[in-house]
C-alpha cells in the first residue's frame, strides 16, 4: 500500500504500451506505396519493400523496433524508431538513418497465404532457409518472404500486399542451404490476393 504521502508519484501505475493501437497495415504518406504490416502475435510483413522480408516487430518503451531480413542473408538486422505520434488515423516514426522513419497511415492489405512442401524423404538441417517471392507478370517483385526452416515440411508462408492490388501475381518458392538450392517451384504459380491457401509443391533442384 502507498503513503499518502507518496500518493503524487509513487502510486502511478505504469504506462500501458499502444501496441493494440499499432497492430495493422501502415502505408507511408505521401506515396503510400511502402509499408508495413504489424501482425497479431509479433509477425512483421513488408509491403512495398520487395527486396527485404519482414520477420518480427516488438514495442518497449514507446521504441517500434523491426526485424528484417533478405533473400541473401537470412539472419535478422534491427531497426529502431520512436514513435512521435500514434493517433487514429496517423503514425509518426522517427529514427537518425532509418529508412523506415515518416509519417504513416492505415492501409488494407490482402494475403498470399499457404505452405510449401516435397514429397522426397529428406529431412532439412537447422542452416536451411525458405524463400517465397511474389511477382507481378511483365513489372517485377511484388513481395518477399525469407526465414530459417525450423521445423520440417510443410511450411508456412504468409505475404501481405495493398488491398488495391487485384490482378493475377505469381508466386515462387525454393528451400536452399548455405551452398546451393535444394528444392524449388518448376514455374510461378499464378495466385490472385486473397484467395485461399494453396500448397506449393517443390521439385528438387536440378
Amino acid at each position: 500500500m502507498c503513503l499518502a504521502a507518496l500518493s503524487l508519484g509513487a502510486c502511478r501505475r505504469p504506462a500501458v504500451e499502444p501496441r493494440g493501437e499499432l497492430r495493422g497495415a501502415w502505408l507511408r504518406e505521401p506515396e503510400l506505396r511502402q509499408g508495413f504490416e504489424l501482425r497479431e502475435g509479433g509477425g512483421l510483413a513488408l509491403l512495398g519493400c520487395p527486396e527485404r522480408s519482414g520477420l518480427a516487430w516488438n514495442l518497449t518503451h514507446g521504441e517500434l523496433v523491426l526485424s528484417t531480413n533478405d533473400a541473401r542473408r537470412v539472419e535478422s538486422q534491427v531497426a529502431r524508431l520512436r514513435v512521435a505520434v500514434l493517433e487514429p488515423g496517423r503514425l509518426e516514426l522517427e529514427g537518425k538513418d532509418e529508412p523506415f522513419a515518416g509519417m504513416y497511415r492505415p492501409a488494407r492489405v490482402s494475403h498470399v497465404r499457404g505452405v510449401v512442401t516435397y514429397r522426397e524423404r529428406l529431412a532439412l538441417g537447422p542452416d536451411t532457409r525458405v524463400i517465397v517471392e511474389l511477382t507481378r507478370p511483365g513489372a517485377g517483385a511484388v513481395a518477399l518472404q525469407a526465414f530459417l526452416a525450423r521445423a520440417q515440411v510443410p511450411l508456412d508462408f504468409d505475404l501481405s500486399v495493398p488491398a488495391e492490388v487485384t490482378a493475377e501475381l505469381e508466386l515462387s518458392a525454393r528451400i536452399a542451404d548455405r551452398e546451393r538450392t535444394l528444392f524449388a517451384t518448376a514455374e510461378p504459380v499464378r495466385v490472385t490476393p486473397g484467395a485461399e491457401p494453396l500448397e506449393l509443391v517443390l521439385r528438387p533442384a536440378p
